[in-house]
């Protein structure tokens, strides 16, 4: 009987990481990592992924039984595989990216956003482990995002939706990567927050951080912000606590549109831990519709890590029926 394998890559503007596992065992069996190409030739990308994608399989792998799910940043249509752009791929767009990987392996493939493959992730290994509804928002150098409603991604009609890191919190805001004004992205991002401490050290305002800003403006880093809050900083901690607040004006937002049980934070940020997640859940307490919407509401810190887009693939390929097939499915 053949063994069933299933290989999940997150194919990121930087890095191609991908991971072989054995059935259910969420362990891989090997992994790998290479450099994504800096290159405007898509081919040599695409030559890239192909190789760490055959790198993994198993000389004892039966194709039929083989699984592999990819994860790639921006607009995705996961039901005809296409990656419509790709923020850090320039070159890549409206790119039948299954279709091209079925050309070289004749495998079962899975295409999808890689912050929908994080959320799968921690749904089916992580902090959303029992849960049917929940929202993930992960915030890093962007902001992603995936919504689980009924246990199921929540995709729209083109597999496009739950791109919560564009949603437009502030309309006069700075400009986000993609080009609009005001997104979430733009104001609560790791360099969004970097950029607005140097912004508040350059009108005077006093922290133990003003004498790097003063030799290097670029060492501040949402890093260094945190460990001067952790020290007790007084411009590094009110730092955080407005943007805690503006996360948690737009995760009651989410409340309201989606009812979620948990919502789960994750991705470099949250290094900050419970200084940003504790005035966070008091936030959105006082922001929300209703009390309703958080008397059994869970915000809480993701727990896979780099790992969470890996672990969302090894699930999309045991269970398919999580990422929906077709708009009507």
């Amino acid at each position: 009987m053949a063994r069933p394998y299933s290989i999940a890559v997150d194919l990121g503007g930087t890095h191609i990481r991908a991971a072989l596992f054995l059935g259910q065992d969420t362990t891989p069996v090997r992994r790998t990592r290479g450099l994504t190409p800096q290159t405007p030739d898509q081919t040599a990308i695409l030559e890239a992924l192909a190789r760490a994608i055959q790198d993994l399989i198993p000389p004892d792998a039966d194709l039929a039984n083989l699984s592999i799910a990819v994860g790639t940043p921006g607009p995705v249509d996961p039901f005809l595989g296409l990656v419509l752009s790709a923020p850090n791929i320039p070159s890549w767009h409206a790119l039948p990216l299954r279709d091209w990987l079925l050309s070289r392996f004749a495998a079962t493939i899975h295409i999808a956003n890689d912050a929908n493959l994080a959320a799968l992730g921690e749904l089916s290994y992580g902090a959303g482990q029992g849960a049917t509804d929940l929202v993930y928002l992960t915030i890093g150098t962007g902001i992603g995002g995936g919504v689980i409603t009924a246990g199921r991604l929540l995709l729209g009609s083109r597999g496009l939706g739950a791109e919560l890191g564009h949603v437009t919190v502030d309309p006069g805001g700075p400009q986000c990567g993609c080009g609009r004004n005001g997104h979430l992205e733009a104001l609560a991002s790791g360099p969004a927050i970097a950029r607005e401490a140097r912004a508040r050290l350059a009108a005077g305002a006093s922290s133990s951080l003003s004498q790097a800003y003063r030799s290097d403006p670029l060492a501040i880093t949402t890093e260094r912000i945190a460990e001067a809050a952790r020290q007790g900083d007084a411009f590094s901690r009110t730092l955080v606590a407005d943007i805690a607040s503006l996360l948690a004006r737009f995760i009651a937002d989410c409340l309201a549109l989606f009812s979620p049980q948990r919502v789960i934070l994750g991705g470099g940020v949250m290094g900050l831990g419970e200084l940003l997640i504790a005035p966070i859940r008091e936030g959105v307490t006082h922001y929300a519709m209703a009390a309703v919407y958080v008397e059994q509401l869970t915000i809480c810190a993701a727990q896979l890590g780099d790992d969470a887009g890996l672990l969302g693939g090894l699930a999309l390929c045991l269970n398919p029926s999580l990422q929906p097939s077709s708009p009507a499915s």
